[in-house]
């Protein structure tokens, strides 16, 4: 990926823009909707050039991750994809906030032969926060390549992954994301860095419940990022071309909406609901059918589009288990897994119990 004077220009001048905003005081600790407004969304990097650059769906992740140590408060990833039709690349930022700065220090210092064996070799590059480090791990046959930052601000840490074939990223673009990242904490921090609203379509999802105990997340999405499928043919993620093709014609204005809730039962466990409204039932029926017919998760889902039953996980390819029906307009995708654990067959209920809340709360026309 070539650096461009005017790449560094435009994230210079937004991070000064951001420090121009005036301060206020706010709530601690943050929401994790604002949270998720401080990481690399698909609007910077088209600034860095074209590329068909999406913000795909990002996980609220709260206290889940073992590993992130103690004093953990909340943690979000925002994933970023691009050229799908090319040389697919991937940019992820992982946020996570501690109760105190040296809590985040003690996590910063204990990951990093972690990120060492997930990223490759600590190279040098421009500080960044109160302490930085950089990996980088060349492509190969056997590993598809990644560059990466890590930074720590006081009580937040921040990973910065770019994979696939952003992953030759130079290290003065990553800082220059670092930096943009870390300006966007500091407006947090200030009160300032706001949550765009969200469509009308989520005063429609359900709440929390004593079944799902808690809303840990709720974010619009882009529509391309319910365009992936697991391939029957390439046994892999991949980008579906006809489904591409259908939420551009059948969506409309359409955005689509995801909430991640808390299993009560499990708190290891989470369950993603995301709702994708289009024109008419007829565009969401050739959406769904479509979706069945490419997507090798769905292949034991019931054949009725307004079939709550879920489909079991695929062993050693998705943990998840997963509903897929449609709702008057809406496509309703259910899916329940444990991010960091082995997935209990809790989620089968769990995503039958969710698909049937969502059925009975969204509109039927």
């Amino acid at each position: 990926m070539a650096v461009t004077q005017g790449w560094r220009l435009s994230l210079l001048l937004l991070g000064r823009l951001l420090m121009l905003a005036p301060a206020a005081a706010r709530p601690l600790p943050p929401a994790p909707e604002q949270l998720l407004q401080a990481a690399v969304r698909a609007d910077d990097l088209a600034k860095a050039g074209p590329g068909g650059w999406w913000n795909d769906l990002p996980e609220f992740n709260d206290r889940l991750d073992p590993g992130a140590g103690a004093g953990a408060v909340t943690a979000v990833t925002a994933h970023v994809f691009g050229k799908p039709d090319d040389a697919p690349a991937e940019v992820a930022t992982t946020l996570q906030l501690y109760a105190s700065a040296a809590a985040a220090a003690a996590a910063f210092d204990a990951t990093a032969g972690d990120d060492a064996r997930d990223d490759g070799t600590p190279v040098d590059g421009p500080g960044i926060g109160d302490e930085s480090r950089y990996l980088h791990q060349p492509a190969s046959s056997e590993h598809e390549g990644t560059s990466a930052l890590r930074f720590r601000w006081g009580g937040y840490t921040a990973r910065i992954e770019a994979a696939g074939a952003a992953s030759a990223m130079a290290r003065d673009q990553m800082a220059a994301l670092g930096q943009m990242v870390l300006v966007r904490l500091r407006q947090l921090e200030a009160g300032t860095l706001g949550v765009p609203a969200l469509p009308g379509l989520a005063r429609d999802l359900p709440p929390a419940d004593p079944a799902f105990g808690q809303v840990l997340g709720t974010a619009a999405l882009s529509r391309e990022a319910l365009s992936w499928i697991w391939s029957k043919e390439s046994s892999a993620l991949a980008v579906s071309g006809p489904l591409r093709v259908l939420l551009k014609e059948g969506a409309g204005d359409g955005q689509p909406l995801l909430r991640r809730y808390g299993l009560a039962a499990s708190p290891a466990h989470v369950a993603d609901l995301v709702v994708m409204p289009f024109r008419d039932a007829a565009a969401a029926g050739r959406f769904l059918l479509e979706l069945r017919r490419e997507d090798a998760r769905r292949a034991a889902g019931a054949n009725d589009e307004g079939a709550v039953e879920p489909a079991a996980p695929i062993p050693d390819v998705a943990p998840a288990w997963r509903a897929d029906l449609r709702v008057g307009r809406y496509i309703v995708e259910v899916s329940c897994v444990a991010p960091f654990a082995p997935t209990s067959t809790l989620c089968a209920a769990a995503a039958k119990d969710l698909a049937a809340r969502a059925k009975a709360s969204l509109p039927q026309k």
